[in-house]
């Protein structure tokens, strides 16, 4: 490698790993010295694979910036464009990615890679694409993709065995950096009760109202520690009393389900989805829903404290976000549905104490510098616990690295 593409890379790296709120990722070099080769790890926020670890390796040409790195990831996906070439693993062909995105390729070779492009954009792309409801299609429109309940198990357990097996050539697992979410004064949208998934499928609110310019804020909190894959949970705001989905023309509404997959529709447009946050069906989830302060923001427990689900709200309510909606009554629905014939599931709904719980913006300097730690792979809350800690000797290098961007990254 050229001593200043050499020196380019590195730099690149350490932009990439200090911005780990932002690209959720992580980049540490080959651990026996292949100065072409590094590895990463990602860990989305959104969809099947949110705080999973998903583990890959690039490579750097001779040609590097006019062509991009090469790009293989190792954890498989499930979606079509993230895992089209996986056979080249197989193989171990260093000339290949794995991905098929047009971001992989040069200009030159139809793609969209361009020399002043980084390696902080690269990834930003990469995990924008791997978490996008939508797959680009290299003719017509993209197409949906959709992640069922089913198969959010076979997601996690391969993250956790691909992971498994390359630790000891991958850098340390963050920490991921939660936001904390922002307590006020709310009125209770459901009493508490227990509903039995799917008897009813639909519980409705009283009508609200949104964009009044008040800071009143509704609210209710449900325990969905009993879900298993068998059962549908949304939540969804609407203007229709019926209309769940967004299939008539005139119906606004914003919802989220246990699978993250989430959608927001405007008056006269097209539902459109999208992947937020982490699914519900993993462990003691006790989720808040919060509409109100022209936002609607779910966010969940964790170690006792209460944080934004998927860092931001679902949807923003302001008319800049889904239209001027004045006057115009609105119904938070709960929606449930068993596919199974096993035990009756029960959804508790939560006394909120008065409270709601949202999202308060975050300046770009504060989020710059958010804190976060390495920790040990070993330690990490998504990798099984027998997963042991790599060798620390043949980890020399790679920890010393870490070890300097770890405090780049807490200056």
């Amino acid at each position: 490698m050229k001593p200043n593409t050499f020196q380019r890379i590195w730099r690149e790296i350490k932009e990439a790993n200090a911005d780990f709120f932002n690209l959720r990722t992580v980049i540490s070099p080959d651990p026996v010295d292949d100065a072409t080769r590094f590895y990463f790890i990602m860990m989305p926020n959104d969809g099947a694979m949110a705080h999973l670890t998903l583990a890959g390796t690039f490579y750097i040409s001779e040609d590097y910036p006019a062509k991009p790195p090469i790009v293989q990831l190792y954890t498989p996906t499930g979606r079509y464009n993230v895992d089209a070439y996986r056979y080249v693993l197989d193989r171990e062909d260093n000339r290949i990615s794995t991905m098929c995105f047009d971001i992989l390729r040069s200009e030159a070779q139809g793609g969209t890679w361009k020399p002043q492009y980084t390696l902080s954009s690269l990834f930003a792309s990469l995990m924008s694409a791997i978490v996008s409801f939508y797959v680009t299609q290299e003719y017509g429109p993209d197409q949906p993709e959709y992640v069922s309940m089913e198969n959010l198990r076979t997601v996690k357990d391969s993250a956790f065995r691909t992971y498994k097996r390359y630790k000891d050539q991958l850098p340390d697992v963050p920490r991921i950096p939660l936001v904390e979410a922002t307590t006020v004064p709310a009125t209770c949208l459901f009493s508490p009760r227990k509903i039995v998934a799917g008897i009813p499928e639909l519980v409705t609110s009283e009508p609200i109202y949104l964009q009044t310019g008040s800071q009143e804020v509704h609210s209710f909190a449900v325990d969905l520690s009993s879900l298993h894959p068998g059962i549908v949970f949304s939540v969804v705001l609407s203007s229709s009393k019926i209309d769940l989905l967004g299939k008539k023309s005139g119906t606004i509404l914003v919802r989220n389900g246990v699978t993250a997959t989430a959608a927001r529709k405007l008056a006269k447009g097209t539902t459109r989805w999208f992947y937020h946050g982490k699914p519900m069906n993993d462990g003691d989830m006790r989720l808040h829903v919060t509409i109100g302060r022209e936002q609607m923001t779910f966010a969940y427990y964790e170690d006792g404290h209460l944080y934004v689900h998927g860092d931001c709200p679902v949807s923003r309510l302001s008319a800049h976000h889904i239209g001027d909606v004045r006057g115009i009554p609105f119904y938070v629905h709960i929606y449930t549905k068993d596919k199974t014939v096993q035990e009756p599931v029960t959804i508790e709904v939560l006394d909120i104490g008065g409270k709601g719980y949202v999202h308060e913006s975050v300046g770009e300097d504060e989020r710059n510098d958010f804190g976060f730690e390495l920790i040990q792979s070993s330690e990490a809350d998504e990798v099984p616990e027998h997963v042991e800690k790599p060798d620390m000797q043949e980890r020399e290098w790679v920890d010393g690295f870490m070890n300097d961007l770890s405090g780049l990254m807490l200056e």
